[in-house]
């Protein structure tokens, strides 16, 4: 079992016969993604590499029964794009768009909860499980089958973290960005809340940054008697307060946001907390001894 995603999800590529959209799907259906069809209005009637065109997405999981999106369309369209699939019967929606409109994200996530489904982003290179599906971006060969959960609020971090874990030989159960906006689909509260249930993954491994309140989520799970063992790494130790670190999210506004603040807020719950990215595989090692 992976959480979220493998096989078994039947995906619909919300503007597949974009640059991005044609990429995803030579990309990802060769790593085992089921690809099954594509949303283009005014292309209806085609395909991509075999994959069916339809001119909506109704029309397309009636179709193909696909339960799942990925979106690949310009920020302004992602609202009615991802509604429009969940509406149509989608329960995981993978929306990688940056400079997403806050009350657009809140609409997505209310429609939604609505519907009983899920968002992955904006903002966010998307959601891979090693060795059987990946939705977004996310460069294959960083990865690796395990034991390890990962959520990480950097796209270039969750990369560069689970190769250092790869190169180490330690596996991952499944890796979801859930992105730098401060409006999230699925916040870490809700990411560590899966990987809690998930019987695959032995302990997880947080990547997180200074500015906003994720990190508290994850210091108040590691504080539970039954949570698993806890690993994280946090970066933005040197920015100067008032100033954001690449994401809209990462901006100290008070000293809870600080990387010293939350650092002991995470030692204090239990967390094992990385000095470093060069102390992160020791770490995730200790994690996963706590575990056994």
């Amino acid at each position: 079992m992976s959480i979220l995603l493998d096989q078994s999800n039947r995906v619909l590529v919300m503007g597949i016969t974009g640059n991005y959209g044609k990429f995803f799907v030579t990309d990802s259906g060769g790593y085992g993604t089921t690809v099954v069809a594509g949303v283009s209005p005014g292309r209806g009637g085609t395909d991509v590499d075999g994959i069916p065109v339809f001119e909506g997405a109704r029309a397309a999981c009636q179709a193909t029964q696909a339960d799942t999106a990925m979106v690949f369309v310009p920020p302004p369209l992602v609202r009615a794009a991802a509604i429009e699939a969940i509406e149509a019967g989608c329960r995981l929606v993978v929306a990688t768009a940056d400079e997403m409109p806050v009350r657009d994200t809140i609409e997505i996530r209310a429609a939604a909860k609505a519907n009983g489904a899920r968002l992955v982003g904006p903002n966010s290179p998307g959601i891979i499980s090693p060795g059987k599906a990946k939705m977004g971006f996310m460069p294959s060969f960083c990865f690796m089958p395990g034991p390890m959960g990962v959520i990480s609020r950097s796209g270039s971090l969750s990369y560069e973290s689970s190769k250092r874990l790869t190169q180490a030989h330690i596996g991952q159960t499944t890796v979801i960005g859930i992105g730098g906006d401060p409006i999230k689909g699925t916040t870490a509260a809700e990411a560590m809340a899966l990987f809690h249930l998930d019987p695959e993954t032995r302990a997880i491994l947080y990547l997180g940054e200074i500015g906003g309140a994720e990190e508290a989520a994850v210091a108040a799970y590691a504080s539970q008697p039954h949570a698993k063992p806890v690993a994280a790494l946090i970066v933005g130790k040197t920015a100067p307060p008032g100033k954001k670190m690449g994401h809209a999210a990462a901006m100290v506004g008070s000293k809870a946001d600080s990387h010293a603040a939350k650092t002991r807020l995470l030692a204090k719950s239990g967390v094992l907390v990385c000095k470093d990215l060069t102390d992160l595989v020791a770490q995730a090692k200790n994690a996963l001894a706590a575990a056994a």
